[in-house]
């Protein structure tokens, strides 16, 4: 063996081949994911590894596949866009800071789930301690146009009621039902990001349905005849 050549192989060990993973495992694990919605390109647990040693653009990567369905649970929680779009932020920047505990030997959507429902609980908790936050910006986002006809006005008050019935049911039957008929998930999608069974996900959006239809009958019923 020629002096050096060791050292020199050593020196050519690529980082997966540092975590006993060879070029074919390495080119193998980045190509071989399937993202929300059906989506292809590189492994998770790829980019995660990537993230872990330094690589932003292996995050950017991870934010841009998981935007939608993070934007879309933490709505399930919040009733405010701009709560929205803050949660969906700080979900990222946690999930940023805490990389370093994720296994990439475990799926990683549900660690990230995770993380942006306990940002968006968060959120519930403390709009719930400050409630006249959340009126002023109502006051402001809605100019003043004066008279509303009837009808408009109808409207605007059976969706009031709507969204207050949503927000009062038991948290994850409003968060299934949230995402899989306002926000289109199917079922199985929703119990990864619940980290339910899809069964379980299936009862949660059939109760909720039953409750609104209970609560919201007469409204509705009352609205359509006008």
């Amino acid at each position: 063996m020629m002096p050096g050549a060791g050292a020199a192989r050593s020196a050519a060990t690529t980082p997966g081949e540092a975590m006993g993973r060879t070029p074919d495992t390495e080119r193998h694990g980045r190509e071989s994911s399937e993202g929300p919605g059906g989506r292809q390109g590189p492994a998770d647990a790829w980019l995660a590894r990537r993230v872990q040693q330094g690589e932003r653009e292996a995050f950017e990567l991870l934010a841009r596949r998981y935007l939608r369905p993070v934007h879309a649970i933490v709505a399930s929680f919040l009733r405010e866009q701009a709560d929205v779009e803050d949660a969906a932020q700080e979900t990222f920047l946690r999930a940023l800071e805490r990389i370093g505990s994720y296994d990439p030997d475990r799926p990683f959507a549900p660690w990230l789930y995770q993380i942006a429902r306990n940002v968006a609980r968060n959120h519930v908790k403390w709009r719930r301690r400050h409630p006249a936050a959340s009126m002023d910006e109502a006051h402001d986002v809605l100019p003043d146009t004066g008279p509303t006809p009837a009808s408009g006005a109808q409207r605007a008050e059976i969706r009031r009621l709507v969204a207050v019935a949503v927000e009062e049911l038991p948290e994850q039957r409003r968060t299934a039902f949230r995402l899989a008929d306002v926000e289109g998930y199917s079922a199985s999608e929703v119990a990864g990001m619940m980290g339910l069974t899809a069964g379980a996900v299936r009862a949660h959006i059939h109760h909720a349905r039953r409750d609104l239809r209970a609560r919201l009958g007469t409204v509705l019923r009352d609205g359509n005849e006008t």
